[in-house]
């Protein structure tokens, strides 16, 4: 690195965001509205005055370097915090003008969250709305890189740095096909769960760490035959009859059809709660806060149990 601070535009900090948003030198120069060429000067001058390379290229994509990793999380935070400091500038002219960024688990992004929006885009129809699904670990840290305005999760625990405001309980069921054994039946214990070939959301989400460590105190483990992001892929495929899974009412009222079934899940009965939170220190524009405060009534009103 030099020992001179580095002096990036804003372009260039945008090429960088394109570039690894898709992998591609191409579709960030679609997305930029400039020639490929033009990307990959942006791209070049970028890495001589930070004096690394920020990705790898070959001919059949470009990925990341450890320090475009590193340096990615910086990238997103700065230009998040200008997006916002000039969409404030603007809402000054026309309150009801603005966007709004929510990071959301793929289990929450759901039906339930697509009558929110609706709901909300009745009467803020000049207000754009991002939505950003990642696993609750990723939604944890966009909200404290200031990427998004404000996160909704479920079981976010007391934190110094985030206001955290609890909305309703969440109850956790067994999804299963209709012609597996336990289809007729009105509970499912976790430990008749054993053996059993689960579809499940990665290692690091929150149903999953959940009930891994609740089989582990009742001295088992889980079968985690097929594992896969998001919970539509979960239903397919315990639909089609490759295992059964464990998901929270959220997915249940969104995803549930006629094919599957959905039983409570006791002995233990667990449950969590799904909360708004967003960073102390960061002021929220008056559009994201007219967004955050529908979220908070509907879930208010809608309990997942």
């Amino acid at each position: 690195m030099k020992a001179e601070p580095p002096n990036l535009t804003i372009k260039q900090m945008r090429a960088v965001q394109a570039v690894a948003r898709y992998s591609s030198f191409v579709a960030a120069s679609v997305d930029m509205r400039m020639s490929q060429p033009g990307i990959s000067r942006l791209i070049r001058s970028t890495e001589a005055e930070l004096g690394v390379e920020l990705f790898h290229r070959s001919t059949r994509q470009v990925v990341l370097t450890s320090a475009g990793l590193q340096f990615l999380p910086v990238i997103d935070r700065m230009l998040a915090e200008f997006d916002l400091a000039a969409g404030s500038l603007a809402s000054l002219q026309q309150h009801h003008q603005g966007h709004v960024i929510l990071a959301c688990p793929v289990s929450i992004a759901s039906k339930m969250l697509a009558e929110i929006v609706l709901r909300y885009r009745a009467d803020h129809s000049d207000v754009t709305i991002e939505i950003r699904e990642a696993l609750r670990e990723e939604v944890v840290n966009q909200i404290r890189f200031g990427v998004a305005d404000f996160g909704l999760a479920s079981f976010m625990e007391p934190d110094e740095d985030l206001a955290v405001e609890a909305l309703c309980e969440v109850a956790y069921y067994v999804i299963v096909p209709r012609n597996h054994r336990f289809a007729e039946r009105e509970s499912v214990s976790l430990v008749e769960l054993r053996g059993e070939p689960m579809v499940s959301l990665p290692p690091t989400s929150i149903i999953r760490r959940t009930f891994d460590a609740a089989a582990a105190r009742g001295g088992f483990g889980l079968s985690h035959t097929i594992t896969v992001n998001s919970p539509v892929s979960v239903f397919s495929l315990v639909e089609a009859g490759a295992g059964i899974a464990i998901q929270n009412g959220a997915n249940v009222r969104s995803h549930l059809n006629e094919h599957v079934a959905a039983l409570p899940l006791d002995s233990p009965r667990i449950t969590s709660s799904i909360a708004t939170f967003r960073l102390r220190s960061r002021m929220m524009s008056p559009v994201a806060a007219s967004f955050m405060r529908v979220v908070e009534a509907f879930f208010r009103t809608h309990p997942c149990t």
